[in-house]
């Protein structure tokens, strides 16, 4: 009876040994408190793109409200498409990226169900070898031991045994459960990063509609380019034509002068010499007590002649020719065109007329007008002619003088236009002295540069 009892309580203990036995502490999983690795970097990157391709559309949105040239615009166009190459480029990286993660994720999920299941083929193997042995026969222990010592030697043999099921138990649990949190945290992973690899390829179709739409923007600006430069060429041959018509024109007109003041100056020294001849024969009669050939009217008016000949001088004293406006906008010499970023000669000086379209223009100086008329790239123009120098005003909405009239210093001749090839209304003003071109704001202090 005493031996039943004894066996009841070992029974009860052996049985609570068995169920602490299956109680298992979780192990946590470390999660991802940080950003994966690589990935920090690929965002900086990103956030750094998107902040320069911002920056270019603004740079782009402020010159087209600006009106600006299409080679700026074209510019900040290519800039902008190089930017979202670039941007296409990272975020490849990251959705390369994220798909290594859940590879790796996964890879782990495979080691963890690698390890319980090893842990539950050992579990497996000793549950069977309990099955054979009868498990913990208690009882046979009891009944064999010959003394307490001998049953207590047994219980720690026991125990021991009991330990190591138990330590068995607890690896398999273990097993199980981290397999669990590694699949959970894979899933919740998986989840994440494909939402984030879903958002990356939305923002690859943005980006590449963006794309598109520059090229096809380009594309336009480059043909508008193309026309214009075409224009361009086509003005600009006009334009140079009309100078090189002007040129000739002044060209003309001062050897007409010149002959003519050689002519004048050899009449002058024939009606010298013509008074000379008619003094010395007046002396002559005299002295031989004549009646002189010439009289005195007729002596005057060879001396007349005589005074009257030679070259005449230039007037190099100009005054200002627009008189309410002092500002240049473009100077004399090589300039590039605003639209098409060529360069080409300008020949004289453009003074600012905005806002005061039909104002007087003035004769710089005194002098006779050579031509008053029109011309597909000059407009109205206007050549003076000085003496030695020659003025030339042109894109003038209406002319107030004709050729071969003679005009004073600070007459009006014309007024503010926008005619043949201008953008816009101004006086178009240059200087020749003899037959060459010159600066004319060399003549003038106190003007004003503005965007040129």
């Amino acid at each position: 009876m005493k031996n039943k009892k004894t066996i009841s309580v070992i029974a009860v203990i052996m049985a609570v040994l068995m169920i602490v036995s299956l109680v298992v502490s979780v192990i946590p999983v470390t999660a991802y408190a940080d950003e994966p690795d690589g990935l920090s970097e690929l965002k900086a990157q990103k956030s750094q793109l998107s902040d320069q391709v911002k920056e270019c559309k603004e740079r782009l949105e402020a010159l087209r409200e600006q009106k600006s040239n299409v080679l700026e615009q074209k510019t900040a166009l290519d800039e902008q498409k190089r930017l979202a190459g670039e941007q296409l480029k990272v975020i490849a990286k990251e959705i390369d990226k994220y798909s290594e993660l859940i590879e790796e994720k996964a890879k782990e999920v495979d080691a963890a169900k690698n390890k319980e299941q090893r842990q539950l083929e050992k579990y497996r193997s000793r549950v069977r070898a309990m099955e054979e042995n009868g498990g913990y026969n208690i009882l046979a222990m009891v009944l064999q031991s010959d003394n307490f010592s001998d049953l207590l030697t047994a219980f720690d043999d026991m125990g021991e045994i009991m330990a190591s099921d138990k330590t068995l138990q607890k690896q398999y649990m273990e097993a199980r459960e981290e397999t669990e949190e590694v699949k959970a945290q894979y899933e919740a992973e998986k989840a994440e990063f494909e939402a984030n690899q879903a958002e990356l390829r939305e923002e690859q179709k943005e980006i590449n509609s963006q794309i598109e739409e520059a090229d096809k923007t380009l594309k336009e600006l480059e043909q508008e380019i193309e026309k214009a430069v075409k224009e361009y060429e086509a003005a600009e041959a006009a334009e140079q034509a009309a100078a090189a018509t002007i040129a000739s024109m002044i060209a003309q007109f001062n050897a007409q002068k010149a002959a003519e003041q050689a002519q004048a100056k050899a009449d002058a020294e024939q009606a010298a010499s013509q008074v000379e001849e008619m003094n010395r024969a007046n002396q002559e009669a005299v002295d031989a007590g004549q009646e002189p050939p010439y009289s005195q009217d007729q002596i005057n008016q060879a001396q007349e002649a005589a005074n009257t000949g030679g070259a005449s001088g230039g007037d190099s004293g100009f005054m200002w020719p627009v008189p309410c406006s002092t500002r240049v906008t473009s100077r004399f010499g090589t300039r590039t065109d605003p639209f098409t970023g060529q360069t080409s000669v300008h020949n004289g000086i453009d003074i600012d007329g905005f806002g005061n379209d039909g104002a007087p223009v003035v004769a710089a100086a005194s002098g006779t007008v050579v031509t008053a008329s029109y011309d597909g790239a000059y407009g109205n123009y206007i050549i003076i002619n000085h003496g030695g120098t020659s003025t030339v005003y042109a894109h003038m909405s209406g002319l107030a003088v004709s050729a071969g009239e003679y005009v004073s210093q600070g007459q009006t001749i014309g007024y503010l236009g926008d005619t043949g090839r201008a953008t816009g209304t101004h006086l178009h003003f240059e200087v020749y002295v003899g037959d060459s071109r010159v600066d004319p704001a060399s003549y003038f202090s106190g003007l004003t540069y503005y965007n040129c």
